[in-house]
């Protein structure tokens, strides 16, 4: 569906009937959604009846008028891994399993390792294994086991990785700082350096952290643009895109209500 505008002009001679009552529309106000008008104490939401004249906009599907909230309820999308619903201001990641060919969407920060806990990035291999989004990494440990090393040569191996490990500190953002983030990007992808002290100080961040998340988010954004679609032959070989996306089924989408007048 599209967004539809106000008309320039209305007259007197059109006889407008009301899309819920059926009956003539002899006010001198009426409301137009989708093309269809209405008696303003007639446009109501098909589920709690709440009357939507006051409403700056609702929203249409299949012919039936919905407010934000039921609408929301009925045919909104959940995330998959927090189940919280989606807006369609958040930054989502889509996943989609390769044999039964069922997406699944996530909020940004909620996209992560199921084994690890880390979040994933634009670009990085992964795999859904019943429902559970895992790394390269782990993916091969579940599917094919732990290394069959000796145990000598397998004890000084953990011993070396767990202290790499501890030497490398990842950052991992909560879902109020990512917004702040994202937000702000979606602004300026290049702010400077007081804007950044700003930030930083809002998401509770050190300014270096700010810094290179905004590096990494530019960088994202130019290979997204930049990327074609792969093969998906194998089940952790797709691309995650990062993008701003509307999470409603189907062709529905937000309307805007218009008053018209008669002269």
């Amino acid at each position: 569906m599209r967004k539809f505008r106000k008309p320039s002009f209305f007259t007197s001679t059109v006889d407008a009937i009301c899309a819920t009552c059926t009956e003539k529309i002899c006010e001198r106000y009426l409301l137009q959604v989708n093309g269809l008008q209405y008696h303003s104490n007639c446009l109501r939401c098909n589920i709690c009846a709440r009357n939507l004249q006051s409403d700056s906009s609702c929203f249409f599907r299949e012919g039936q008028v919905y407010c934000k909230n039921d609408y929301y309820r009925t045919f909104g999308t959940k995330c998959a891994k927090c189940t919280r619903w989606i807006n369609s201001s958040d930054w989502i990641r889509r996943a989609r399993d390769s044999h039964s060919m069922c997406e699944q969407v996530y909020h940004l920060a909620c996209f992560a390792c199921d084994a690890c806990k880390r979040q994933l990035s634009t670009g990085e291999e992964f795999a859904l294994l019943d429902e559970r989004v895992l790394c390269k990494t782990h993916y091969q440990q579940t599917v094919e086991g732990p290394s069959t090393d000796s145990d000598e040569s397998g004890q000084d191996g953990d011993h070396v990785r767990s202290k790499s490990k501890t030497k490398r500190v990842r950052t991992t953002f909560t879902e109020e700082q990512l917004q702040v983030l994202q937000a702000n990007f979606q602004l300026d992808s290049n702010p400077d350096g007081q804007d950044f002290e700003r930030i930083a100080q809002i998401t509770g961040l050190s300014k270096r952290v700010t810094q290179v998340w905004f590096q990494n988010s530019r960088a994202r954004q130019k290979k997204h643009n930049n990327n074609h679609k792969r093969s998906a032959n194998q089940p952790f070989r797709r691309q995650i895109n990062l993008r701003l996306t509307s999470n409603f089924a189907g062709d529905s989408s937000l309307l805007e209500m218009e008053t018209a007048s008669f002269s």
